[in-house]
């Protein structure tokens, strides 16, 4: 095993998948970093952005100051274990769905702050919101904005806030992409070229944003200020209320935030069990 800079801390990420594998990667030259993993294919992609790689989640977590959980929501029985290593430890969840009172209840003595990332923060262009448990100091959440800082902008929100956030801003680039996909296709179907309109496709969002952004204007403003009597983007619009696309957007993200919440109805209930069988 690689050895440890005794002038910096340990930060362990358990899961080190695509957004674990991020968090390593922007952190480990402020931090002695250790990222673990089920698979030797995941353990070498650690290696080689040059964090300690390791399949022992425990000894991750005795090593480390603070600890990412980054495995899906499902395999959170699996990390049960780990308890006793994380006593007065700062332990951050990214798992969707999970609410800070059920990981104080699994992890008891250690304190818990729950953040949501999205896959932006491979290129350092996330957009994370955190949340503190109960049992997290202040310097706790500045730590967890430290962290994330490193992969994009961070927001402070209430947890009662998360599962919608969730959809929005975890779920959110996939739903953007199928947009974007589906504007691309539509430019093909009408003759262009597909590389040229996707290049242009691009360009088109980055300057959008920009607008709405730089002016403060709303969305519905700037759709008014392209749209005119009888032209092009009022017979485009006319076909998206037709086609009911922006109430599937609404839906979409209303659905995936209503999934956020049966995750963590799922988790309570499984914990619930399990103290049931643990007590009989």
């Amino acid at each position: 095993m690689q050895f440890l800079d005794p002038s910096k801390q340990a930060l362990a990420v358990i899961g080190a998948g695509k957004i674990g594998t991020a968090i390593l990667r922007a952190l480990k030259d402020e931090w002695n970093v250790i990222g673990t993993g089920r698979s030797d294919e995941t353990i070498e992609r650690v290696r080689r952005i040059g964090a300690i790689a390791t399949k022992d989640n425990a000894m991750a977590c005795r090593i480390a100051d603070v600890i990412i959980l980054s495995v899906k929501p499902s395999h959170l029985r699996d990390l049960l274990p780990l308890s006793k290593h994380l006593e007065g430890k700062l332990v951050i969840s990214v798992l969707a769905g999970v609410s800070t009172s059920i990981l104080e209840s699994e992890f008891p003595k250690a304190r818990v702050v729950r953040a949501m990332p999205n896959i932006n923060a491979i290129i350092g262009a996330s957009v994370t919101a955190i949340s503190a448990g109960r049992s997290a100091k202040e310097s706790d959440v500045e730590v967890a904005e430290r962290i994330f800082r490193k992969l994009g902008d961070v927001f402070r929100v209430p947890e009662e806030y998360m599962d919608p956030i969730t959809a929005l801003i975890g779920s959110g680039p996939a739903l953007i992409s199928e947009i974007i996909d589906a504007m691309l296709l539509g430019a093909v179907a009408a003759g262009m070229p597909r590389e040229l309109a996707y290049k242009m496709l691009l360009r088109l969002m980055e300057g959008t944003v920009r607008v709405l952004e730089g002016t403060g204007m709303h969305p519905a403003q700037l759709r008014d200020l392209v749209t005119t009597p009888g032209g092009t983007t009022i017979t485009g619009i006319s076909v998206m209320e037709e086609m009911r696309v922006k109430s599937g957007i609404i839906y979409a993200i209303k659905g995936a935030s209503d999934r956020a919440k049966e995750i963590g109805a799922y988790m309570e209930g499984e914990r619930h069990t399990l103290r049931m069988t643990l007590s009989d």
